[in-house]
């Protein structure tokens, strides 16, 4: 427990500024079940929630149409604004209105290992693309595509790829209750092997991509809670770092060492959850719904059951 004192230097403070300063240090006791308000997101994810957040593939995405250049090149080379004119080669097939995707396959500079086993696990899943919006046809010359963006989610660049736009299945956002020390299920459980960006420490609403889809039997709006064991903690290289201090209070008498065995012992924490946004074969991207505390990747995900849980759209409707 965290002691907090207050030394009066030969002047007396006033009573509101005594009754301010016990304010300020109380603590508020914390609490096991935690409700997130749907609504306060959004009633429905939003374009930028559905087609910007990448995903992580095992089957290549075909390469044939690329973005080379824009209306202002070679003086300019990131495009995204309403005003810009790209130039998509190989896109011959496309007609005006046509929608096209804008795609980039990526690679993480960062070499940090975030958690145990990181490489591998990523390598197995396959190869990560970031979403850089989609952009609209204008008219075709040459077997060339000339397109305005029509959402950007970030710079589209020459040597992007294209592919058609396809419509997602939007997902229904619902209140949910999570318990801070949900016991297991037995409902299938995966891992948040990478999010977009490469992000490492992540928060509500960002997209994070999950080793588990159709194989699962994951769907386009499913619920997954998002848990961390104590032994897997202090496994890590930072988090662990508590455990090799050689005294944690000179006045302890002969202290006891926590066992690796004592700490397989301690509950699971569930850390917060995320809804599925889009599915592939063994990968899900998904959206963040709530983050109890920072959402790591390498935490454990775990199906939930909320067939109970009423739709925010219902919610909001009935205020």
């Amino acid at each position: 427990m965290k002691h907090f004192g207050v030394i009066l230097l030969g002047f007396a403070l006033p009573a509101c500024s005594v009754l301010s300063l016990a304010q300020v240090v109380q603590r508020t006791p914390d609490v096991q079940q935690v409700k997130h308000n749907a609504p306060r997101i959004s009633n429905t994810p939003t374009p930028e929630d559905m087609y910007c957040g990448g995903f992580i593939s095992t089957q290549r995405v075909p390469e044939t149409k690329r973005l080379i250049a824009g209306q202002n090149s070679p003086d300019q080379d990131h495009f995204g604004g309403t005003s810009d004119r790209v130039f998509i080669l190989g896109a011959g097939d496309a007609k005006a209105g046509d929608r096209l995707s804008i795609l980039r396959p990526a690679r993480n500079p960062n070499e940090y290992v975030a958690y145990t086993g990181q490489r591998a696990i990523q390598k197995k899943v396959g190869q990560p693309y970031l979403e850089r919006g989609y952009v609209r046809v204008l008219e075709v010359q040459n077997n060339v595509a000339i397109a305005v963006p029509e959402l950007s989610c970030a710079d589209m660049i020459p040597g992007d790829i294209a592919i058609p736009f396809v419509e997602r299945e939007k997902p229904v956002f619902r209140n949910i209750t999570l318990d801070r020390y949900a016991q297991p299920n037995g409902k299938a459980t995966g891992r948040i092997v990478m999010a977009n960006e490469f992000d490492t420490y992540l928060g509500s609403t960002q997209k994070v991509y999950l080793n588990i889809g159709e194989d699962k039997g994951l769907k386009v709006g499913d619920y997954l809670r998002v848990t961390r064991t104590y032994d897997y903690s202090f496994r890590e290289p930072e988090s662990g770092l508590s455990r090799l201090a050689t005294e944690a209070d000179d006045t302890v008498y002969n202290a006891k060492k926590v066992t690796p065995e004592e700490i397989k012992q301690l509950p699971r924490l569930t850390v917060g959850d995320v809804m599925v946004l889009s599915v592939h074969g063994n990968t899900a991207t998904a959206m963040i719904m709530t983050a109890l505390e920072d959402i790591r990747i390498g935490d454990v995900v775990e199906v939930m059951d909320v067939s109970g849980a009423p739709a925010a759209a219902a919610i909001a409707n009935s205020k």
